[in-house]
């Protein structure tokens, strides 16, 4: 049944971008949701695409209508009968596009954007091949011979457009291509040090807190849109962080309470949506 792998290559392609999301990026929580989003692709398609193949287009249902209430319709109602567009992808397509559109729920607003404009596209076609059926239908009168009108298909433009747009999105805000922060030097201001966030990279390399006491991290995320945090580990640490902060969507600025740190030992501080933004915590 070729339309069991299309729906398992669908979901297929979302699985593997949580695996990736999850081995870059360290985001346990949106790697869930994309393996989510990925098995709930392929159970949709999987149906869609079923019932394309297997169920008529025209089926006829129980007339339980008293007969007064039948003849006092207007002469313009709809033919007799379930009504549905030919067999097309657009439905598959308004799933895809329901799928950005919650990714983007989780993300930002960038992809609900994409998302919402192309699930607009694709109901939009499916609303006119579902008028054209009726209208065939309409057409056919009391012979029953129905000529279905050849279903809409998305150009390849807007599918290579909607592809391109969706990647750049995903690379750019994944942070891959934007390399680590310069080293800087040290913040002059130990009581309450800042440090920002631009382009998908902090502005510094390395801050210095002072070692035992707690300390109050200003933080500013430069990126509309795109969120962003603070969290601390001992270099080399795999489990907890000792600090995770409050996820920060730009523009915005928000003050972290940084536990003491204990002297001697060597801290990173890293963002947790974006595996490459992180750098190096010197004490004093």
């Amino acid at each position: 049944m070729s339309y069991t792998y299309r729906a398992l290559a669908m979901g297929a392609i979302f699985e593997v971008a949580a695996v990736v999301y999850l081995i870059t990026a360290d985001a346990a929580p949106m790697a869930f949701m994309l393996a989510l989003t990925g098995l709930s692709m392929s159970v949709m398609a999987f149906v869609l695409l079923h019932a394309m193949q297997s169920a008529t287009s025209h089926a006829t249902l129980p007339r339980w209508t008293p007969a007064a209430a039948r003849a006092a319709r207007p002469a313009t109602h709809a033919p007799h009968g379930v009504h549905l567009p030919a067999a097309s992808l657009l439905p598959i397509g308004i799933c895809i596009a329901a799928a950005v559109l919650f990714f983007g729920v989780a993300v930002n607003l960038s992809f609900v954007a994409l998302g919402t404009l192309l699930l607009g596209i694709a109901l939009v076609g499916w609303l006119i091949d579902s008028r054209r059926e009726w209208r065939a239908v309409s057409a056919a009168g009391a012979t029953g011979a129905i000529k279905n009108p050849v279903p809409l298909r998305a150009s390849r433009l807007i599918v290579d457009l909607a592809a391109i747009a969706f990647f750049s999105l995903a690379i750019g805000q994944s942070g891959l291509l934007n390399p680590a922060a310069a080293p800087t030097a040290p913040v002059a201001d130990l009581t309450h040090p800042a440090i920002g966030a631009k382009g998908v990279k902090f502005d510094l390399a390395k801050i210095t807190l002072t070692a035992g006491v707690a300390v109050e991290l200003s933080f500013t995320n430069n990126d509309a849109g795109i969120p962003h945090n603070i969290g601390i580990r001992e270099v080399g640490s795999t489990g907890e962080p000792l600090f995770n902060g409050e996820h920060l969507t730009g523009v915005a600025t928000i003050d972290y309470e940084i536990p003491a740190l204990v002297a001697g030992k060597s801290y990173e501080f890293f963002c947790e949506v974006h595996a490459n933004m992180k750098g190096t915590i010197e004490l004093q």
